[in-house]
């Protein structure tokens, strides 16, 4: 909310300087965004009157000045204007002075003849014609009025030396989104008088009620409705005070009429809206919901198709008005109108969002109903603006008033206990001090017996109990009281649960093996699941969409994380990382069932990716099987059939028998759906199941005392049969002997059938108790070839 100083002094006495009271207001909780001196660009620059002209002789076009400039001066000043004459009043910019285009002026010579300054044009003052009229001639600008001295500083003359105060409002505080009501606040810092303007006003007679008729058919969307007629509009330009006033809190004068309706919703926070009567079909203002489909063209020129959801002011036969948004071009107020319909109303704040966001719209107007108006307040702004229009003469006011309404709320009474306020602040303050701050606050509070009884106004609801109080108690009387004390009583330790412990655990692992931690969005595009070429029916296509979102790239909660670690992936290959690893700890949203009705399980799930010339589908695994060993989980390998991996590099994962992990190297079809022209390897780990597996002991075993034995072994097996199956035959074979096993070689050639590959395994035998012999090591080699036969390989010869 910006409001320039000077606006502010009409409401309030102001005693400290701009800075201190940006300070006050801010410890009373209200931010301040920035603080803007006009005229900060503009300096040395004086009102100049030209005593004397002499044609420059060595110039055709030429002038020389003797320029009054104040203080008994005078200066020479050059100038090529032709618009000028002896003692007009201009713009003079003297040695050493700055404009707010930018120029710096100094004293130089021109044609041989000394200038000591510049006559300036309101073009060079950055000015126009709404600024200050004769802004916009030709050449240099003529100044006006019958109090102008020589040597007046231009600022002070264009109205620049002024302050722009803009003030954050939070939320709840839309009564302060206005003049008054931040006045109010700065009367009570500052301990000084607040003057509310008094609204008087002279009528014409008549009786509005031969004028117009007025209905209200929906009174859930519309619980109060104003209306007054005004008739032989006198329009004109609005008073220079209201044009700065309104300039100053960023918008646009239009004429006096346009300007009263603004003025007044800046100064009281209510926003009204003028009507043409004579545009009014039927004479008749009915508030309604619009018939679907029915359609209006607003002010700025749109036209808008409307459903039965939004409420307009209608005339006798088509909407007028989007009701506290933006009026209709048909009953526009121009320079013409010679009588006015005036309404105040309070419209629901939550349609007037909907309305304005499903059609795109978003006024002055429109953001202070949606944050909530008084509905008490609609009354005291109606009379504010017939003031303003007798005080500036722009039109006769009819007798009478339709006030539309089911009723007004009355004070809400909260009864609390001083102590209780005290003891929650922390802060023993006196229960004068409370009633006192209370009071000033216009929170209408008296003290009986150490109970407060405070009486709310409409206007204020958002205080609803004790906590309010003591805040609006705090904020006045200074939260400099609050001294800092020492906790008292047992603190007790907190603890990490067990799955945030195993979390940071594989987050520490993947780290230390050169990982980074990445962070993506939990929504995603509603057409992501199509980079990864799932089938129609897959089950993570049944995405949870958003019912209100940011845009499509954020509409659907994801069901697995892999399209983002993919785009993360692409951006840093397009910007020339040559190799990378990431990964990201975050949850995929599974619906219960659909159309939902309950929120969604949300699954802890991590996904990694790598990429470079030294990464692999083997390293890729070895970090995966880092991560299982790392749980606790005893791991399986399997063959796994993911559309978005390579059908010949992939593979599934099982954690103690449960499936927990695909991983495997990015089908080339989905690279390009990203733009990534290398191999790319990525794993989708079900880290719900890894954190419920309870980590198996760990039990010292002591060096072995006896030598191992080796035995390698090469096997032609089917290609479909997978090494998983082959070390589970070559495991049950060995039995207890068994100490390790390592695949060294997997061979597909000219000397191999089709259909069939070679695998050669070296398996290390070992005993506990003593050195294997011949007899056990035969026994344990014939087992081994029994069950890989059983299994479907054979022994190469």
């Amino acid at each position: 909310m910006k409001i320039s100083l000077k606006t502010l002094k009409y409401y309030v006495d102001i005693n400290v300087s701009v800075e201190e009271l940006c300070d006050k207001m801010t410890l009373a909780g209200f931010e301040i965004e920035s603080i803007e001196k006009q005229g900060e660009n503009l300096r040395n620059v004086v009102v100049g009157k030209i005593l004397k002209i002499e044609k420059h002789q060595d110039s055709d076009h030429l002038q020389i000045c003797r320029i009054d400039v104040g203080k008994g001066e005078s200066v020479q000043i050059v100038t090529g204007a032709q618009n000028i004459s002896e003692g007009d009043f201009v713009p003079t910019a003297l040695d050493d002075s700055y404009l707010p285009n930018g120029a710096h002026i100094v004293a130089g010579k021109l044609r041989g003849v000394d200038s000591f300054g510049m006559l300036c044009s309101g073009e060079e003052l950055c000015l126009t014609e709404a600024d200050y009229e004769g802004a916009s001639v030709y050449g240099i600008m003529i100044l006006h009025g019958d109090n102008l001295q020589p040597g007046t500083d231009m600022r002070e003359v264009l109205g620049l030396d002024d302050y722009i105060i803009d003030f954050k409002i939070t939320a709840n505080r839309p009564d302060c989104n206005c003049f008054i009501g931040v006045a109010k606040e700065i009367s009570v810092v500052l301990g000084t008088e607040f003057k509310q303007p008094i609204p008087t006003y002279k009528t014409v007679g008549e009786n509005i009620k031969d004028y117009i008729d007025v209905n209200v058919l929906n009174y859930d969307l519309c619980p109060r409705y104003i209306g007054r007629i005004v008739k032989n509009l006198r329009i004109k330009p609005s008073p220079d005070w209201m044009q700065k006033s309104i300039t100053a809190s960023g918008m646009r004068p239009i004429n006096n009429i346009v300007d009263i309706t603004n003025f007044v919703m800046l100064e009281t926070g209510q926003p009204m809206h003028a009507f043409n009567y004579d545009d009014l079909s039927g004479k008749k203002i009915i508030v309604r919901n619009a018939k679907e489909g029915e359609s209006i063209t607003t002010l700025d020129g749109n036209e808008y198709k409307l459903n039965s959801d939004m409420l307009v002011i209608a005339d006798g036969e088509k909407p007028s008005c989007l009701a506290g948004i933006m009026g209709g071009k048909e009953s526009e107020i121009e320079d013409d109108t010679k009588n006015l319909f005036l309404e105040s109303a309070k419209f629901k704040r939550d349609n007037i969002r909907h309305t304005g966001r499903a059609l795109g719209i978003r006024t002055e107007a429109s953001g202070r109903f949606e944050k909530g108006i008084d509905i008490i307040n609609t009354e005291y702004a109606m009379n504010r603006a017939l003031q303003l229009i007798s005080d500036l003469d722009a039109g006769d006011i009819v007798e009478g008033v339709l006030d539309l309404n089911e009723g007004l709320p009355k004070n809400r009474i909260l009864t609390v206990k001083s102590a209780d306020i005290s003891a929650l602040l922390g802060v023993e303050i006196p229960e004068s001090e409370m009633v006192k701050i209370l009071n000033k606050l216009e929170l209408k509070t008296t003290a009986n017996d150490g109970v407060l009884t405070v009486s709310v106004p409409s206007i204020r609801d958002d205080v609803e109990g004790r906590a309010d109080l003591a805040e609006e108690v705090m904020r006045i009387y200074g939260y400099d009281h609050i001294v800092g004390t020492p906790m008292r009583g047992d603190v007790v330790r907190g603890t990490k649960l067990p799955e945030r412990i195993k979390t940071d655990k594989i987050k520490s692992l993947l780290c230390g093996m050169g990982a980074y931690e990445i962070a993506t969005y939990s929504f995603i595009s509603s057409g992501a699941l199509d980079t990864l070429n799932l089938s129609e029916n897959d089950e993570r296509r049944n995405a949870i969409k958003l019912l209100n979102p940011l845009g499509d790239e954020y509409s659907v909660l994801r069901t697995q994380l892999t399209t983002s670690m993919l785009s993360v992936l692409a951006t840093n290959i397009n910007r020339k990382i040559e190799d990378g690893r990431f990964f990201e700890i975050s949850k995929r949203f599974i619906p219960k069932q659909m159309p939902l009705t309950e929120q969604p399980y949300e699954l802890p799930t991590m996904s990694i990716g790598i990429y470079g010339k030294d990464e692999d589908f083997f390293t890729l695994k070895g970090i995966v099987e880092e991560i299982m060993k790392l749980c606790g989980a005893h791991t399986q390998y399997e063959r796994s059939c993911e559309a978005y991996l390579h059908p010949g590099r992939q593979a599934l994962v099982k954690a103690n028998n449960v499936e927990a992990c695909v991983l495997g190297e990015v089908h080339p079809d989905v690279l390009a759906n990203y733009g990534i022209e290398q191999r790319v390897y990525v794993a989708e780990i079900k880290l719900d199941i890894l954190l419920g597996i309870n980590k198996r002991k760990s039990v010292f075993k002591p060096l072995p005392k006896f030598p191992a034995v080796e035995r390698d072994f090469a096997f032609l097996c089917d290609k479909d049969i997978t090494v998983g199956t082959l070390e589970q035959a070559i495991t049950k074979g060995a039995g207890r002997l068994l100490e390790r096993i390592e695949l060294f070689d997997i061979y597909e050639g000219s000397q191999i059938p089709e259909g069939k590959k070679s695998v050669a395994y070296s398996v290390y035998l070992r005993s506990a108790d003593a050195t294997l012999t011949d007899e056990q090591i035969d026994t344990a080699t014939k087992n081994i070839i029994e069950k890989l036969e059983k299994v479907g390989a054979e022994l190469r010869k």
